[in-house]
């Protein structure tokens, strides 16, 4: 698989584009993100969860319809989404 290195943070070219994704705007939904990038709900909950692992996304259940997950970059995800691309291993 190939990955993208960015800093100090691997990411895989899915979760670039998710971190790329979010970048547009505050919050997403899940099946948001799913429908931009053309993916099933559960491909984009993978990358998610990778994401929130490595501590670029933040996921938060919607107060008024709990069944929905909003997602948003962090601080280092912002930084991670804007910085040039460099391959890695």
């Amino acid at each position: 698989m190939t990955t993208v290195r960015r800093e100090n943070v691997s990411v895989t070219p899915r979760q670039l584009e998710v971190l790329t994704c979010l970048a547009e705007r505050d919050s997403w939904l899940v099946g948001e993100i799913a429908s931009v990038l053309n993916v099933s709900s559960a491909a984009a909950t993978k990358a998610v969860a990778r994401l929130e692992r490595k501590g670029l996304v933040t996921r938060a259940v919607d107060m008024i319809d709990r069944r929905c997950v909003n997602v948003s970059l962090t601080r280092a995800g912002v930084d991670t989404a804007r910085q040039p691309i460099r391959q890695g291993l």
